[in-house]
Parts: structure tokens; C-alpha cells; sequence
């Protein structure tokens, strides 16, 4: 069976599976099309409407007319003069499931990652900062120090007025009108934070609103982005950065930015076990991490379950022979565990690999879960390259929590709910780990 993975961050912020009205790869113009090109998007639609058919794990399709969307729109991708045409048709088919993880990867997505290889460059340029919005504003959430960011003087709980010249404010009210299953805040924290994305050396001008209230125009130099480069089968390649340390009062603090790179990244959490298995306790923190490879969750797990038999959840899947069948994710404690407290921190911008962690360790009862309620977008889920060269992400599975529940459009809700604040980001604090090391504190003076 393939390894199952989530979507990527550069998927997500194309727009695949950001709800109804979000096409993938349709900014812009393309060129006329060959006849050749025209019948590679016919067959790529077919590929995709049958791959559907054969592979949901659900073999009525959540009630979807698909016969009749074919007859509805295979024409209109046969009458496309444009690829970014014919994407809006598969992509349109796509939504009629009004489910996360199925979307198209433009194939010009690829062709620039290609290049950015062959230059010898990630084409991962990094700002060093992260955003999430907060009732009206987007406001800077995190700036990873030494970064682009801090060096620029940006600091956390600025409000963030433009980027590259175009006003949040107006995206923010697009994203409120998209009917999407995920929150508005997962949308505006993924695409305003993709608008400080570029090239390492390209200069960002934004302005913002500090701490003084004072109007600030900033240009900020993207640097190469830290950790290292991976993927998994047809998805673009991510950086995948894991931060280790020692928080005040030895409680151990892991962060991974994305479910990638399993060897090195286990391999990192098993000495990150051993460095602190006398410690009061750990945080495991999962903000902003997209997702990845499911089975990397157990791996996690495992150093930190004693119990044998425990499963992380179940997934319902379906095999064109056997028919449906539901294949249950176990988790196999290590020899040797981690036995105190754990807390976990997430938010709106954790998505489907980090919701399954956080809520399998939720319903084992072997963390409390510290932030904001995340996205919803959990489906399990693979990506091939169709005739005409784009990417197809689809999901091939149902995922349901050791708990019983499922997470798609509903998410993972805290433990502890710990709302960000400007007034709490400009005095240097961070409401969901400051709650975490409380609690942490707390049953270690007991």
C-alpha cells in the first residue's frame, strides 16, 4: 500500500483544497492550446473522474450525481482554449465532493521546481515569520529569530497593512465570503503568509502597524529556508525543520514544520526522548505544520504510549476487487518510553497530519492539547501526474480517531483554549506555550 500523506503547504496555498470558489493554478492567462494538449486535458479529466469512481472510500460518493457531472462538464474541458480553462472544469468536478485533499497541481508548478533544482537552488525562499488573523487583523504570530524578519525589526503582534503592495484587509474579506469547509483563518494564515514567499535574495516590501501604532515600511530579504528539503511521491518538494531545546525548567520542546523526511526527523525525536527522559515534561509543537505522512504520527507515538493495542485511528478505504475495507493505524510502543506529562500546542493552521497526532494522543489520554481548534481537513491522501502534466491530489480514505470521531470539517478541539491577543504578542508572550509550561509547572511542584 502507498504511504499515505496530506497535502502539501504549496498545494494548499494554490488553492486545492481551500473550499469551493478556490481554483487551483487559474490565476493568470495561458497559452491557446494545441489539439495534442487539448486531447491530454480530456484524458487527464477522465483520468481524474474515474480515479474518483474507483478509489472513495465511499462507493456512492457522498450522494454526488458523478455520472452526470461528467456529462456536465467533460465538455467543457473539450471546448477549453486554455489549460487554466480546462483546470477550472476538473477542479469544478473536484468540489462537487465538498471534501479536503482533491485538487490539481499545475504542471507549471513542477517545471519551475525543476529549474530552481537545476540552478542548485531550493526556490524556498524564507521570511522568518508567520501570521494568523485576529478578529479584524492579520497579525505577525511568530518570528523566528535571526531570521529575515527579526533582522528587518519585525516583531511579534504587528498588524500587517500590505504586502508587495496589495491590501490584507481585502483578503481577508475574500477569504470570509469563500464557503470552504476550513475556517477563514486557515485561509488568510496560508495564503497572506505565501505572499512573503519568493526567492532567497528577493526583497518583500510590506507595511505595518507596530507596536507604537506607528506606520512601518519594511523590506524584508528572503533567505534560504532552514531545514532540509523532502517529499514524498508526486508532491513538491518542502523544507523540513525540526527545532529541539531545553525550555525553562528542562521541560523538552520539539517543533516540526511538515510530516516529511521520516528517518531523519524520527531518528531526531528519539534523541530529542533520550536527551529529556528525566525531564517534567514535553511540548510537542505543531502550529502551521500542514500535514505529511500519517505514519510518521506512530512513530511519534510510539515513544510516548505504553500501552500495547491502542490504535491512532481507523481509515475506511475502498479496493476496485475487495470493495471497501478499513485498515486500523496501531501504534507499537518503543521499549522504552517517555512517561510524563506531554502537552501538545495547535491552531487553525494545523492540518490534517498534525490534527491526527494531536488527536490521537487526545483520545489516549497521554497529552493535553493547548491553542486554537485546527482546520478539519484531515483525508488521507496520495497525488499522481495526469496525461496533460499536472498534478492530481486526491484523498483515497475516511479517517475516524481512536475516539470514535471524525475530524474532517470539524477538527480538534484544545483541551485548553488559548486565543492570541496583540496585547499578549507585543509583550513578548505566547498565550498556548506559556499555558503548556504552566501546566507542565504546575504538576511537576506536586
Amino acid at each position: 500500500m502507498k504511504r499515505a500523506s496530506s497535502v502539501s503547504r504549496a498545494v494548499m496555498i494554490a488553492g486545492a483544497i481551500l473550499g469551493a470558489g478556490a481554483l487551483t493554478g487559474c490565476a493568470g492567462t495561458s497559452p491557446a492550446l494545441t489539439d495534442q494538449e487539448r486531447a491530454q486535458n480530456v484524458e487527464s479529466f477522465d483520468v481524474v473522474w474515474e480515479t474518483v469512481r474507483e478509489r472513495h472510500w465511499d462507493p456512492d460518493l457522498n450522494g454526488v450525481d458523478w455520472d452526470g457531472a461528467r456529462d456536465e462538464l467533460r465538455p467543457r474541458v473539450e471546448a477549453a482554449t486554455t489549460n487554466n480553462e480546462a483546470r477550472r472544469q476538473m477542479q469544478a468536478l473536484l468540489q462537487r465532493l465538498d471534501q479536503s485533499h482533491f485538487g490539481i497541481i499545475p504542471e507549471e508548478t513542477y517545471e519551475r521546481i525543476e529549474e530552481e533544482e537545476a540552478e542548485g537552488s531550493s526556490g524556498e525562499g524564507w521570511a522568518g515569520l508567520d501570521l494568523r488573523l485576529v478578529d479584524d487583523d492579520v497579525l505577525v504570530w511568530r518570528v523566528r529569530e535571526s531570521g529575515p524578519a527579526y533582522e528587518a525589526g519585525v516583531r511579534p503582534g504587528w498588524i500587517v497593512r500590505s504586502i508587495k503592495g496589495r491590501e490584507v484587509a481585502s483578503l481577508v474579506e475574500a477569504m470570509r465570503a469563500v464557503d470552504g469547509i476550513e475556517p477563514a483563518s486557515t485561509r488568510v494564515a496560508l495564503i497572506a503568509g505565501s505572499r512573503f514567499g519568493g526567492e532567497p535574495g528577493d526583497s518583500i516590501d510590506a507595511e505595518f502597524i507596530d507596536g507604537e501604532d506607528e506606520t512601518r515600511q519594511v523590506s524584508i530579504v528572503l533567505a534560504e529556508a532552514p531545514g532540509e528539503m523532502a517529499s514524498i511521491g508526486e508532491l513538491p518538494a518542502a523544507p523540513v525543520d525540526v527545532v529541539a531545546r531545553t525550555l525553562d525548567g528542562g521541560i523538552g520542546y520539539f517543533y516540526l514544520s511538515i510530516f516529511l523526511d521520516p528517518p531523519r526527523v524520527l531518528g531526531e525525536f528519539q534523541q530529542f526522548i533520550e536527551d529529556h527522559r528525566d525531564a517534567p515534561g514535553l511540548i510537542i509543537d505543531l502550529r502551521g505544520n500542514p500535514g505529511g505522512i500519517i505514519l510518521m504520527s506512530t512513530g511519534i507515538m510510539n515513544w510516548l504510549v505504553q500501552e500495547r493495542g491502542l490504535r491512532l485511528g481507523t481509515m475506511k478505504m475502498r479496493d476496485p476487487v475487495r470493495g471497501p475495507f478499513e485498515f486500523p493505524i496501531m501504534i507499537n510502543p518503543r521499549g522504552t518510553t517517555f512517561d510524563g506529562p506531554v502537552a501538545v500546542l495547535i491552531d487553525e493552521a494545523s492540518i490534517s497530519n498534525s490534527e491526527i497526532l494531536s488527536a490521537g494522543l487526545q483520545d489516549v489520554g497521554r497529552a493535553r492539547v493547548f491553542g486554537a481548534r485546527t482546520a478539519g481537513l484531515v483525508l488521507p491522501s496520495t497525488v499522481i501526474r495526469l496525461p496533460n502534466g499536472d498534478g492530481f491530489q486526491y484523498a483515497f480514505a475516511s479517517y475516524t480517531s481512536s475516539g470514535g470521531g471524525a475530524l474532517e470539517a470539524i477538527g480538534v478541539t484544545p483541551d485548553v483554549e488559548t486565543p492570541l491577543t496583540r496585547e499578549a504578542l507585543l509583550s513578548g508572550g505566547d498565550p498556548a506555550l506559556d499555558a503548556a509550561m504552566e501546566w507542565i509547572s504546575g504538576l511537576d511542584s506536586n
